[in-house]
């Protein structure tokens, strides 16, 4: 496990909210060196807490205006890892988590409206031969915050 600084934190807090920002800006922000900045990102990165930088898409913008999440349970019979793959390959699917409890995934998809919605469902995951049902909810707004890493 990789231990957090309070620099390490306030560098991942601006770079949670502006993946972009350079050492330079980060480094000005906090009132250090931006050779410290870059050599504690690069730390990070090999040390695995930095995974990758990525843009945010936002779906509605895109004509994908319907969030909805899936409760899947599967067939314990198959392999569940080689269901996930087959998950992901359905281009509407953002992500996929392996649950306990009465389900065995959650899923979020995103679609243009309702009908396309359905044929996602229908045709797309319910063919799949590990799925035996779903539970769908279509959400009505979603909010979203960095994690949080105390002070």
């Amino acid at each position: 496990m990789y231990v957090l600084d309070d620099l390490d934190r306030q560098i991942l807090n601006i770079l949670q909210e502006d993946g972009r920002a350079s050492h330079v800006n980060i480094a000005r922000r906090l009132g250090v060196g931006h050779t410290r900045v870059r050599d504690r990102v690069l730390r990070m990165e090999e040390a695995g807490v930095i995974r990758g930088y990525r843009a945010v898409i936002d779906p509605a913008q895109l004509g994908q205006g319907v969030l909805c999440i899936v409760q899947l349970k599967a067939d314990q019979q198959l392999d569940f890892d080689e269901f996930v793959e087959q998950i992901l390959q359905i281009d509407e699917v953002v992500d996929v988590a392996n649950l306990t409890g009465e389900v065995d995934a959650h899923i979020r998809i995103w679609a243009r409206d309702v009908a396309h919605l359905r044929e996602i469902l229908y045709n797309k995951l319910s063919i799949l031969p590990a799925h035996k049902s779903t539970n769908s909810t279509i959400v009505l707004k979603h909010w979203w915050k960095p994690l949080g890493l105390g002070t």
